[in-house]
């Protein structure tokens, strides 16, 4: 790994130095990883941390690289055999814990106490099969150890808490070992697989309690920033200084057991009920009109199944701003203060009196249903249909007769129509009727069609007989046959 500080890299005591030569500075190695699952809501990945102890002082370098890593105990000067026995003897369900400043110090202490470490398997590289963790092998490299951790430690971490292992929790799965020195002097192989809870600059923060007995609920008190991988633009679920690149700025938390207890609720009423009380949170952290001016958006997520299941209730309210590309803008400095997004001043949106923010909520009122008048419907709707068919006709009608009553425009001089601009075009004098205007039939206009049988006015009396059948008609060009010739007499 290669460092990324300004200080100068420490030199390292071994045996091999002359007892004259000046004293250096010790180095201490301590290289974590939390392995971090991926919100509901919103995906996060966690880049690998490596930090690095220089005289007590812990620092963090960022090697971009994904998953858990080894906190080693790279020991100079400090007492190599105290680490070894210390590692030896821990067992799962133990709790290990260190100074701030004195990591060589580290003891096995009660869980109920404070402790930085929560042992969930102990390993025993020896047994593993190969000359990998032989009595000559050399020390595993960093990218060996996260190897180890991702393989060893992530299952591990699972078998032990059982149900209430919760991926999207606040605890990282690390692993611990003896360091270099002590892996060359004292042929440590053991390395353990625990919990570890990361703080600001992934400094071990002291917690109580062991793991499964305490809500892993991922949340951080109001005023907290969480960091950003510059190279992927993802949130990194660890505290930094909020004038350190960042990605988002906690503003509170809603515990769901408030109101749900034990009963997991759907979804849609998690996110009802956390966007109420985040956004209430956010309002008592920061004004509206503030909020506001900020540019930036509320966000917060729901809790999955298997959290739930792990016993964890709370959900984090938290202030950002999205790139739109499923990246976050990096932030500068507290949403309090001279915020900076992508390292530009926000730009305030018009300002909104702050009396129409305070305005009551319009109720909505509903127009009642009037079920009367669904039971007369159907009759109705006979009726409406035997009118609208009268109507239609009686439409019909009027149309034919406006089209038999107007004159045709443009086509006066077509064969069988008159000019009707002259009344006198077809030699009628004033006072004489009009012929009408229409089809014009060779032989006069049809007969009128014959009533049906038993149509008609009814009658007062018998009816009628039947007239007799007219007598064949003669031949045509009547008149009647010619008779005898007769001759004519003599002269």
């Amino acid at each position: 790994m290669e460092p990324m500080l300004d200080a100068p890299p420490a030199v390292e005591q071994g045996l091999d130095t002359p007892p004259d030569a000046p004293k250096t500075t010790t180095t201490w190695r301590q290289r974590m990883h939390g392995m971090q699952a991926t919100g509901t809501q919103r995906a996060l990945v966690l880049t690998a941390l490596g930090g690095l102890l220089i005289a007590g002082v812990l620092t963090v370098l960022p090697d971009g690289s994904l998953g858990p890593t080894g906190l080693g105990f790279n020991t100079g000067r400090v007492n190599a055999g105290r680490v070894s026995d210390t590692l030896d003897h821990a067992k799962p369900g133990e709790c290990l814990n260190w100074p701030d400043r004195s990591p060589d110090a580290v003891e096995i202490v009660d869980c109920k106490n404070e402790h930085r470490f929560e042992v969930a398997e102990s390993l025993d590289m020896r047994t593993f099969p190969g000359s990998e963790y032989g009595p000559d092998a050399a020390p595993p490299s960093d990218a060996r150890i996260k190897q180890i951790s991702q393989e060893q430690c992530q299952n591990a971490a699972r078998d032990y808490l059982g149900p209430r292992f919760d991926p999207n929790g606040k605890f990282a799965v690390s692993l611990v070992w003896s360091g270099d020195k002590a892996w060359k002097t004292k042929g440590q192989r053991r390395m353990l697989c625990g919990l570890q809870l990361l703080g600001p600059n992934s400094q071990q923060l002291a917690y109580k309690g062991k793991v499964a007995d305490v809500d892993q609920s991922k949340v951080w008190p109001a005023g907290t920033c969480l960091g950003i991988d510059p190279a992927t633009n993802q949130p990194i679920d660890i505290p930094v200084d909020c004038s350190a690149p960042h990605a988002m700025e906690v503003t509170g938390a809603v515990n769901l057991a408030d109101k749900y207890h034990d009963v997991m609720p759907a979804e849609h009423d998690q996110l009802a009920y956390i966007k109420d009380n985040c956004t209430r949170a956010t309002d008592e952290y920061l004004a509206p009109v503030q909020l506001r001016a900020t540019t930036l958006t509320l966000i917060y997520s729901s809790i999955a199944l298997p959290s739930w299941t792990a016993g964890s209730r709370q959900v984090s309210c938290s202030i950002g701003s999205s790139l739109g590309n499923g990246g976050w803008s990096t932030l500068i400095n507290s949403a309090k203060g001279p915020l900076l997004i992508n390292g530009q001043s926000p730009v305030a949106p018009p300002a909104i009196p702050e009396e129409r923010l305070n305005l009551p909520p319009i109720p909505v009122v509903e127009p009642p249903v009037d079920t009367s008048s669904q039971g007369s419907s159907s009759s109705s709707s006979s009726s409406s249909s035997g009118s609208q068919s009268g109507q239609s006709s009686q439409s019909g009608q009027n149309q034919r007769s406006q089209q038999t009553s107007q004159s045709p425009q443009g086509n006066q001089h077509m064969p069988g129509q008159t000019d009707t601009s002259n009344p006198n075009a077809n030699g009628n004098t004033p006072g004489t009727p009009q012929q009408q205007q229409g089809n014009t039939f060779l032989n006069g206009p049809p007969p009128a069609p014959a009533p049906p049988p038993g149509a008609g006015a009814p009658l007062d009396g018998p009816p009628l007989e039947e007239a007799p059948a007219p007598p064949p008609a003669g031949p045509v060009g009547g008149g009647a046959p010619p008779g005898p010739v007769v001759p004519a007499p003599a002269p």
